[in-house]
């Protein structure tokens, strides 16, 4: 009885106070966007629109994913509460990805992927990086090689073992981007992922993956059993 008392006395208050009160993972999803919204419509209470974002995007990753232009269809949000909306987002999405890699460890190539999905989404140029792993699957060093497309004659497999020899590395994870905003490996990419395997293997350095970024998604070449 003691517990639905205070659970009914949670809801009397407003998410703000609630939140300093209770702490602010108490608050439930409708209620953290009434924080984030601040105020409703002459039509239509705060409360309301919080719900009516939920209701219209079934869930907070599909609202995250929203656009701008699809935000301010809403009576009552206008360009700064959406772009406000997206900050928040963001900033979820980036502290997650950054606590995870600080734990060190790769367990799999979904950890690089969100990781890099944050980083390289939206990039108008195709960028190629590397993750370098020692032999526990820590990261060693995580590391832009070059910027162009694969099919430049900078995108050599020497310039990337290089750098693991110079850091003795065992394994490494290669993530490239399609400014396109599309993940459909083409000819090139999977070539040039051959061909990085192919080296590594004679060098006795484990090319584990290679993941291609695109606007809201991305593609790892082992699991499709490209490579």
């Amino acid at each position: 009885m003691a517990q639905l008392a205070e659970k009914q006395s949670v809801t009397t208050l407003r998410p703000r106070e609630a939140a300093l009160k209770y702490g602010i993972s108490a608050a439930e999803d409708v209620e953290l966007l009434q924080i984030i919204l601040r105020t409703g419509t002459v039509n239509q209470s705060l409360p309301q629109l919080a719900q009516s974002l939920l209701t219209t995007y079934d869930n907070l990753a599909f609202l995250s994913l929203a656009s701008i232009e699809s935000l301010t269809q809403f009576s009552g949000i206008g360009l700064t509460k959406a772009i406000e909306l997206q900050a928040a987002f963001e900033l979820g999405q980036r502290a997650l990805a950054q606590r995870q890699l600080r734990q060190g460890v790769v367990a799999s190539s979904s950890m690089i992927g969100y990781h890099m999905l944050q980083k390289l989404r939206g990039c108008t140029q195709e960028k190629l990086i590397v993750v370098y792993l020692d032999t526990k699957n820590q990261i060693i060093q995580e590391r832009t090689i070059f910027i162009g497309g694969l099919n430049s004659s900078i995108a050599h497999p020497r310039e990337i073992y290089r750098q693991a020899v110079l850091l003795s590395a065992a394994r490494l994870i290669i993530v490239h981007n399609h400014p396109s905003g599309q993940i459909t490996p083409s000819k090139n990419d999977i070539q040039f992922s051959k061909r990085l395997i192919d080296c590594g293997d004679i060098m006795g350095i484990t090319c584990l993956d290679h993941l291609i970024i695109g606007s809201d998604e991305y593609l790892s070449l082992k699991e499709e059993g490209v490579i």
